[in-house]
């Protein structure tokens, strides 16, 4: 994913301004969503840490590519908290980043170093002069050097006490990149042509001028520290030198790229110094994937032999670091994260998880006439429509219309990646100094035209005039003006879609679709938003607290009854006005007017529960893990109670504790012999903290037990009506569903499962008290060991409030609350069961029987599948968005139980052993009911977070 900079070409004008207080609306995926640019990891290649201009930087395990934790500094609104430089201590205790990090409210520059285990700050290093363009630790550990720009040069801090120990200067030109030598001493990398070398105590004692390039990129020792790798900007030449007069030894083979300025500009030896890895902006077609991809090439003999090239990353690679297992990092710009093996191969990759809307083709955004549905083509995908009114994403071209250049007597040219685009044949006057254009559109009347940069996107009469200038998160990669010239849609080089009001320029709504084209957010600019199964947590508000602080972030959901507000997008295409649609949704719901009811999340915030040891990552040979924590809530509202998951499932849980002020506690937690997650969850009257996670790996002590392995029980409570008390609510599968399911289970007795116990209500065994009940049998009945599913089909519907409920056989819609199963219930249950969760609901066949309209199975979904109230479930639905799950005599079934059986049967089975996992099975059903429905019904998985697949059932 391309993040566009270019603003610094501007210049930087230092105005401190106070830090924001306000809560900011972030996207976060568990990966990192804008340009990638470094990597670094500890003595032992425990680690990996990288950093990214999305204003985080992150710490994953380098053995299995997990995330481990994300870092948070202070950001700004724009550009600051940008992250362009991260170190991991040789000891990996500490984290230091830094990049445009404090200069918004300090006037200068500052690093922050990060306790890697609790993630909090723990020291500023203050007063730099400029932007931090590269951080080293020594590796003693006992030094970190600072990298900076516009010819500042290069400041040297000792770690002991963080205090700046000598400033390296004399440098014209910006310096990108330090190395430090293995015995001591260090040599820096520099745009003016030089090569610098230093001692022990950082004097200089050699520099190298005349050599190969101007613009110096990266430097890299050998192991043992008689060998230099240089790589350069402005030329494709590599070069290895002497490390200590830096004389030309010789130069790796690029043969192939000589006069052109593509190459390999950054540069590392693995950690025996038998290879020399490369990368950069070259490319090289993939025959696997028969695409273009940019190559790390790998030369044999230290750089002196043959080499092979491994196209991998999906743009330019900004960086690589040696393991000491003889593994590289890579880190590339999309951004896309790879650990490359010791013989070459791809241990683990992370891929960029949002879309790439950067185009030369920019009438792939397509837009309706009132802005409800739009068309788009991510690089190198196919084209994709999403109707926002009906919440359905469809794998087809829109035949909506494209943006244009010329309308109406109107004519903008030049306006694709360039400077000077004009109007009618006269150059545009509004543009910034460097300011790229990207794109424009011309109204349907050729009165009006938008023009989209890589910084702002700008409305301006036919005339020339501007009419409003708003400032994008990210470039623009095409704009298009909605038929009733009401909206303008942006396509941002971030992954994300933005709709802004023609009448002023102001953002209305957000949508943002994961890469893997399943999950997807819908948000306005005050955190009102829907979401799609499993896609509630790629939005969170991130919560400064002071420049001294690390900033606290909340995900969407822990506020989930007030900002879950599905109604408020819908009503955006009606008002065009973000407190307008506020104030008619409210309306609508009997609810007080207007957008002055907005609550300030920071008056009304969930505890942060945070561990502080085990180290995450730590090996166990102990069922017995003991875990220190703390937690932090606001004084009118103490956390009350801790909530301890493994795997997903609660395990533990302590009562009445009432913490007003931090402190450090203890809890010991059980866990399986296998690696795993704990999670721990706490909660006060404001709501549940977001989730701290652990992760554990086993190993067999010296001598393992010899354990007696004993088969899971299964417990099954099935609830299926097709004949309800009151006619009109008739189906036609729903109850032959149910018991068809119960047989199918039942069938894995003496299987997978030691038993099968399953209690089946259809008809009129239904009842609301009955189901309550059975809710009860299987809370009580699954232990630890088992596995517990609930199966419902039937009606459900939301009221006016989006509260959902399930409908028994003597339900009354006119009487909701006292005849129908508010949700909560099988929430509460399912969160309270000790065993393995799943829940399979099919109850979206005449869609909502209350006629309010509404996305009501999403939200649901998202519901069942949280740990906002405990625990969540392994939850598959029929059906998603406004769907309807469909029946026909001729399946027997319901779509969904139909393929459901099916998978159970055998057919989603994924190996020899013949094991049905829980994936597998979904991916089975989701194929089946796609095709057997004519792609009319799409049914969702939601696991729970931190689940790992498990089998559910076995073959025959």
């Amino acid at each position: 994913m391309r993040s566009f900079i270019t603003i610094f070409l501007l210049g930087f004008i230092l105005n401190a301004t106070s830090q924001p207080t306000a809560p900011i609306l972030r996207i976060e995926t568990g990966m990192h969503t804008a340009t990638g640019r470094r990597i670094s990891t500890d003595a032992n290649g425990k680690y990996l840490l990288t950093c990214s201009d999305d204003k985080t930087s992150r710490l994953w395990d380098a053995a299995t590519g997990t995330l481990i934790k994300t870092f948070r500094i202070p950001i700004g609104s724009t550009n600051e908290g940008m992250i362009y430089a991260c170190s991991l201590s040789p000891d990996s205790k500490f984290a230091a980043i830094a990049g445009r990090t404090g200069s918004d409210w300090d006037s200068t520059f500052c690093i922050y170093i990060i306790n890697i285990n609790t993630g909090e700050i723990i020291h500023r290093i203050l007063g730099l002069p400029d932007i931090i363009n590269d951080l080293e630790f020594s590796p003693d550990g006992n030094w970190l050097a600072a990298a900076l720009k516009h010819g500042i040069g290069v400041r040297i801090f000792e770690t002991r006490n963080w205090r700046e120990y000598i400033k390296l200067e004399g440098y014209s030109g910006e310096v990108y990149n330090i190395a430090f030598k293995p015995s001591g001493g260090l040599a820096t990398a520099c745009y003016d042509g030089k090569i610098r070398m230093y001692n022990n105590r950082f004097e200089l004692i050699t520099e190298k001028t005349g050599l190969s390039g101007q613009k110096i990129y990266s430097l890299a020792f050998n192991p043992a520290g008689n060998l230099l790798a240089i790589g350069y900007i402005d030329t494709s030449a590599v070069e290895v030198r002497d490390a200590i007069d830096l004389s030309l030894l010789y130069k790796p083979s690029v043969e192939e790229l000589e006069n052109i300025n593509v190459g390999f500009n950054i540069l590392s030896f693995s950690a025996n110094g038998n290879m020399l890895f490369g990368g950069g902006s070259f490319s090289k077609i993939n025959k696997e994937r028969n695409y273009w991809y940019n190559a790390i090439r790998c030369w044999n003999n230290a750089g002196k032999g043959n080499y092979i090239d491994l196209p991998i990353m999906k743009n330019t690679i900004k960086d690589i670091k040696p393991l000491t297992n003889g593994s590289v990092a890579v880190i590339g710009s999309y951004p896309d994260i790879v650990l490359i093996n010791s013989f070459n191969k791809v241990s683990w990759y992370q891929s960029p998880p949002s879309n790439d809307f950067y185009a030369d083709d920019v009438s792939h955004l397509r837009i309706n006439n009132n802005g409800s549905s739009i068309g788009f083509t991510p690089m190198n995908q196919q084209a994709y429509s999403f109707n926002v009114l009906q919440r359905k994403l469809m794998e087809e071209q829109s035949l909506n219309p494209a943006p244009k250049d010329s309308n109406a007597g109107t004519t903008v040219t030049d306006c694709i990646d360039s400077y000077n685009p004009f109007l009618n044949g006269k150059k545009i006057l509004f543009l910034h100094k460097n300011e790229l254009a990207h794109c424009t559109d011309i109204s349907s009347n050729g009165k009006i035209f938008v023009l989209g940069t890589g910084w702002n996107l700008y409305l301006s009469d036919n005339n020339g005039e501007k009419i409003w200038r708003t400032e994008l998160p990210d470039g623009a990669s095409a704009v298009n003006i909605s038929g009733d010239d009401k909206l303008v849609t942006v396509a941002l080089f971030d992954g994300t879609i933005r709709w802004y009001s023609t009448t002023d320029g102001k953002e209305l709504l957000t949508f943002y679709l994961h890469a893997d084209k399943k999950r997807w957010i819908l948000f306005t600019p005050s955190g009102y938003y829907d979401a799609s199964p499993g896609a509630e947590d790629l939005l969170g508000w991130h919560v400064n607290n002071g420049p001294d602080k690390a900033p606290n972030f909340y995900p969407v959901s822990r506020f989930r009854d007030q900002f879950y507000r599905p109604d408020i997008i819908d009503a955006i295409f009606e008002t065009y006005n973000e407190n307008d649609a506020i104030t008619l949704a409210n309306q609508r719901k009997g609810k007080i007017n207007g957008p002055d009811q907005i609550t300030d999340i920071t008056k009304k915030l969930p505890p942060i529960i945070s561990i502080s040891s085990p180290a995450n990552g730590s090996t166990v040979s102990s069922n017995m893990v003991s875990i220190s924590y703390s937690i932090n809530s606001p004084a009118n509202a103490p956390a009350r109670n801790i909530k301890v998951l493994v795997n997903g499932r609660p395990v533990a849980i302590e009562q009445g504790i009432n913490i007003k002020e931090p402190g450090t506690r203890k809890i010991k937690v059980n866990i399986p012999q296998e690696d795993c997650t704990i999670t721990l969850l706490t909660e006060n009257d404001n709501g549940t903290s977001p989730e701290a996670n652990l992760f554990i790996k086993w190993k067999e002590p010296d001598k393992p037990k010899q354990n007696v392995v004993v088969k899971p029980n299964l417990y099954l409570l099935a609830i299926g009506i097709s004949t309800y008390n009151k006619d009109q609510y008739k189906l036609g599968f729903a109850a032959k569903d149910a018991g068809d399911f119960s047989s199918a289970i039942l069938q894995q007795k003496g299987r997978l499962y030691n038993d099968v116990v399953v209690k089946t209500l259809t008809e009129k065994e239904a009842s609301k008290i009955n189901i309550l009940d059975g809710l009860q049998w299987i809370q009580e009945k699954t232990t630890r060991r088992d596995v517990a599913m609930i199966f419902f089909a039937g009606h459900g519907v939301n009221d006016n409030n989006g509260i959902y409920y399930m409908l028994p056989v003597d339900a009354d819609i006119e009487r909701l609350r006292s005849t129908c199963i508010n949700f909560e219930e099988i929430k509460q249950t399912q969160s309270t069961i000790e065993g393995k969760v799943i829940v399979f609901v099919d109850a979206c066949h005449s869609g909502n029987l209350m006629g309010a309209g509404g996305n009501y199975i999403n939200g649901l979904i998202n519901l069942l599948t949280s740990t906002v109230r405990g625990a969540g479930a392994i939850t598959f639905t029929s059906s998603t968005g406004k769907e309807f799950s469909l029946e026909d005599p001729s399946w027997g079934n319901g779509a969904f139980t139909k393929a459901l059986i099916e998978g159970l049967n055998g057919a989603a089975s994924v190996d020899e052993e013949k094991e049905i996992t829980y994936t597998s099975l979904s991916l089975y059903i989701s194929r089946r009911v796609k095709k057997i429905t004519g792609d009319k019904q799409h049914p969702t998985l939601v696991p729970t977070p931190n689940t790992p697949d498990f089998p559910i059932a076995l073959a025959k």
